[in-house]
């Protein structure tokens, strides 16, 4: 593991240089110019390996909302450098193949990077080394108890296999059987620093601090109250005239959702940038809506997690039907 990436998209970059590194040391690099995504995955997970040189494909999602395995099949090739994938989406649904995502792309020798900024609902349920995963990251804000502000401060806690333990960044800490130090030499392979200073320390001590406090036990309960809360929320709100959600109809989704105010949209002419302008006057946050392109239309993606009171979620969901029905009764509000 490195602790340097200040996020969750920085984070990904050091994984697409990493990727970078190790097919240039291969002598692969010049034929190993294709990095595979989805559509519902993080845009970090397009942008980062397009900044770091590759050409990206991005599979889109079938009827149910999933990408498609015989459209990975399709597209790997001996160009293909990686897979760079969010699991679950942010449409909130888990991805059941994902090993065979996997196992396809090491096929034709590429590398796999999870990213887990969606971990909340998985945590100690699900691993990326059990899937095969390459590499993987981890948000120590949000998912391990430092405040998710994008902003920052934050960490981006980027892990991997071995065999890419030499393109780290640098420096790492070494223990000499005494102390440990921070090494710089013999470092040939490291893709080098990544950032100015070490690391956000003071949210590593707080997430690590948290993790000994909650133990395996409470890490796996966090987990279940975060898809507990996401699927009460749910509820709540797809009850609100005007909300619509797409996909895996009937599905349970796991610790947040992209619904739709499509419905809403079409009957009056209030879309979501104007739900969430008025939302604040309410004392909530605005939420986040989605990534571009919009493949759902007038989108909204609440993530309630672990943290949210039954209250805070009974008072958010109240929030949307009030200005579902001021939307209904009097838009020009």
């Amino acid at each position: 593991f490195t602790f340097q990436p200040g996020g969750g998209s920085h984070a990904t970059f050091t994984h697409a240089c990493i990727m970078r590194a190790y097919h240039k040391k291969n002598g692969e690099l010049n034929q190993r110019n294709e990095v595979i995504t989805t559509m519902f995955s993080h845009p970090c997970d397009t942008a980062t390996p397009k900044t770091a040189g590759f050409k990206v494909i991005t599979l889109m999602p079938d009827d149910n909302g999933y990408p498609d395995l015989e459209a990975l099949k399709a597209v790997c090739s001996k160009h293909t450098a990686g897979l760079m994938i969010t699991n679950p989406e942010d449409t909130g649904i888990y991805n059941p193949k994902i090993d065979e995502f996997v196992k396809v792309v090491h096929e034709v020798g590429g590398l796999c990077f999870y990213d887990q900024a969606n971990l909340n609902g998985v945590m100690g349920i699900a691993r990326a080394r059990e899937a095969g995963f390459d590499a993987c990251h981890f948000n120590l804000h949000k998912t391990f108890s430092s405040p998710h502000g994008c902003m920052g401060p934050a960490c981006g806690a980027y892990g991997c296999a071995t065999k890419l333990i030499p393109f780290l960044p640098k420096p790492v800490v070494a223990y000499n059987g005494e102390k440990y130090y921070l090494e710089y030499n013999n470092l040939n392979s490291s893709i080098g620093k990544i950032r100015e200073f070490y690391g956000n320390v003071e949210v590593l001590i707080k997430s690590l601090a948290w993790i000994l406090s909650m133990g395996p036990e409470g890490l796996v309960e966090a987990a279940k109250v975060s898809v507990l809360n996401n699927n009460y929320l749910s509820k709540l709100l797809l009850s609100i005239p005007g909300v619509v959600r797409y996909y895996a109809k009937g599905s349970t989704r796991l610790d947040q959702e992209r619904f739709s105010w499509e419905k809403l949209s079409e009957d009056t002419g209030i879309g979501t940038e104007e739900i969430r302008n008025r939302m604040v006057d309410y004392g909530i946050q605005a939420y986040h809506t989605s990534h571009h392109p919009y493949i759902v239309p007038e989108p909204f993606t609440p993530e309630p997690c672990e943290t949210y009171s039954k209250e805070d979620c009974d008072y958010w969901a109240a929030v949307m039907r009030q200005i579902s029905h001021e939307s209904y009764t009097n838009p020009e509000i």
